[in-house]
């Protein structure tokens, strides 16, 4: 099975106010191709809540791996599961520069690409070890001959 999904980055717009520059970047991934994988590759963590503001603060913290593909929710982050990650489709960002927002890029495709390496690399499986237990079957055919 070959797996694939499509990344789409938002252009990085500039945003000068009072002084302080911002570039937002967006990533937004769809189309996945492959049983094992969906467009909610984008690991979030929920923060508290700020007491002076409304605003989600909630945070991204990565590219999922496989095993946070089964793990993690989508689209919040599950309270009776004890941990605070949820996986989404988009990451945005706002950083400094230009330069930054395309590093952020190289890197999230890098690491989309190590995950579809990953998934297709957990499908080849070589056997290592086998063990009857509690013991070998017997060889019947001997045992039933008559002397």
């Amino acid at each position: 099975m070959e797996r694939r999904i499509k990344l789409t980055r938002l252009q990085p717009t500039e945003v000068n106010l009072n002084n302080y520059g911002a570039y937002r970047i967006r990533i937004e991934a769809s189309n996945p191709e492959g049983a094992d994988l969906d467009e909610n590759i984008f690991i979030y963590r929920t923060v508290d809540a700020s007491p002076y503001t409304d605003a989600n603060r909630d945070v991204f913290e990565a590219v999922a791996g496989p095993g946070q593909l089964a793990l993690y929710p989508i689209g919040l982050a599950d309270p009776d599961q004890g941990w605070p990650y949820y996986r989404l489709d988009y990451v945005e960002l706002d950083v400094l520069s230009a330069s930054q927002a395309e590093s952020i890029w190289t890197e999230i495709k890098s690491q989309v690409g190590l995950l579809i390496t990953s998934l297709e690399r957990l499908e080849k499986l070589k056997t290592i070890e086998e063990v009857w237990l509690p013991g070998p079957p017997t060889d019947t055919s001997q045992s039933s001959q008559s002397i």
